[in-house]
């Protein structure tokens, strides 16, 4: 524990009044900080041994009270930061004491949250609030500072997911990439304890999950599935859309209005929610003819192409709302998708996002250069891309095989 005296400042004396001021002096590690109590006195007043002002002086039970009071007060903070941080310093002490809030990890990450709140989709938004929750959880809701982030609670982390959880190394992957980045932030923003290092020594088994995708023939199997039973059939418009329209997303694809297509162009124009970058890109036949068949008299360009949303005004529905929505047609969507495969005999359940995995092998497959592929799939990096070349690869290799009988 650090040692807490109050001392007279006489390197520090006025020569005008002849009064040296009085100062709180905590050494911890031999390492002293001062901070000032706003009192100056006279020496002759000053008792060293007692720490306290003599008899005599003005107002001296006042003085002396108010250095009990902050002496006890600086002792009780010294005890409270030594029981839950390790490596606490002279320096910390004095700014808990100056009011400088030492933040605990989960009050930084959910103001910080809020913060970035604005410029993330409410979708990504409300899986960064999930996983914080999980790790919360994890920590039985207690404050957690940021020296108390370190390798040794990241493994009992991945422990408790894997075992507990019994999440995937995906998800684990994900959940500790927000703590990282978290702590990223706070070490930008000059938190105390911050230290971002650990996330270079904390090693989680990456296994890269296999990519279920649709050969050109079962694609055509589910473009040939009978559809006239279906109460919904627009879902599986939207799937066989989103392997011939570059991959789009279910959300995206959802929420395409009629004023996001050119139609003598054959061109969808579309900002995508994930990435918010714009989408630009010519429809192929079979996606353009799709298209067609919603498009009657009575459109409005402000009408959605594809009629599982109702239009309503912006200004009537909140971001919430709208994504909760989405996600319910997505699972109707996923729900109709998983009967199909097993109707046709899929050896795969499929899901909408099969569509976009389906996009990328084809287009690889057919000798679209991989640059291209990544540019209308909108990934920020070619090497995502690349997972797909690997997919292609794997199939030629095994066709190679076919010489083993020669």
């Amino acid at each position: 524990m650090a040692t807490i005296k109050i001392v007279l400042r006489k390197d520090k004396m006025s020569k005008k009044t002849n009064k040296a001021p009085l100062y709180i002096r905590i050494t911890q590690n031999r390492k002293s900080k001062f901070i000032s109590l706003g009192i100056k006195i006279e020496p002759k007043y000053w008792n060293e041994d007692k720490s306290l002002i003599k008899k005599g002086a003005i107002n001296y039970k006042e003085i002396n009270a108010y250095i009990l009071q902050k002496r006890a007060e600086i002792e009780r903070t010294s005890l409270d930061l030594d029981s839950r941080l390790t490596g606490v310093t002279s320096e910390k002490i004095k700014d808990k004491i100056k009011r400088k809030e030492i933040l605990d990890f989960f009050s930084y990450s959910e103001k910080k949250l809020e913060e970035l709140k604005t410029g993330l989709t409410y979708s990504t938004y409300s899986e960064y609030k999930v996983r914080l929750g999980k790790f919360k959880k994890f920590c039985e809701g207690k404050k957690l500072y940021f020296d108390e982030v370190n390798l040794d609670l990241l493994y009992k982390y991945d422990k408790y997911q894997y075992e507990v959880l019994k999440n995937k190394p995906y998800t684990v992957i994900n959940n500790i990439k927000l703590i990282k980045t978290m702590v990223n932030y706070a070490l930008f923003d000059n938190i105390e304890g911050a230290d971002i290092s650990i996330f270079k020594k904390h090693k989680i088994k990456k296994v890269q999950s296999k990519i279920k995708y649709l050969t050109e023939e079962q694609l055509k199997q589910v473009i040939e599935y009978d559809r006239i039973n279906l109460k919904k059939p627009v879902y599986l418009d939207m799937f066989i859309f989103g392997c011939y329209s570059g991959g789009l997303r279910f959300s995206d694809i959802i929420d395409l209005k009629w004023n996001n297509y050119f139609e003598e162009d054959c061109k969808i124009v579309k900002l995508i929610k994930k990435t918010k970058r714009t989408h630009k890109i010519k429809l192929p036949n079979t996606a353009n003819e799709i298209i067609l068949k919603y498009k009657t008299e009575g459109t409005s360009q402000d009408d959605y192409i594809f009629p599982a949303l109702k239009y309503i005004a912006e200004e009537k529905i909140t971001e919430k709302i709208r994504n909760n929505r989405i996600r319910e047609h997505n699972h109707y969507a996923n729900t109709l998708l998983k009967i199909v495969a097993k109707d046709i005999d899929l050896p795969f359940n499929l899901t909408f996002h099969t569509s976009r995995h389906t996009f990328a092998t084809i287009a690889l497959k057919k000798g679209m250069r991989i640059e291209y592929v990544s540019k209308i799939l909108d990934h920020s990096n070619i090497s995502t891309t690349q997972i797909y070349a690997k997919v292609i690869d794997k199939e030629l290799d095994k066709a190679m095989e076919i010489m083993n009988d020669l």
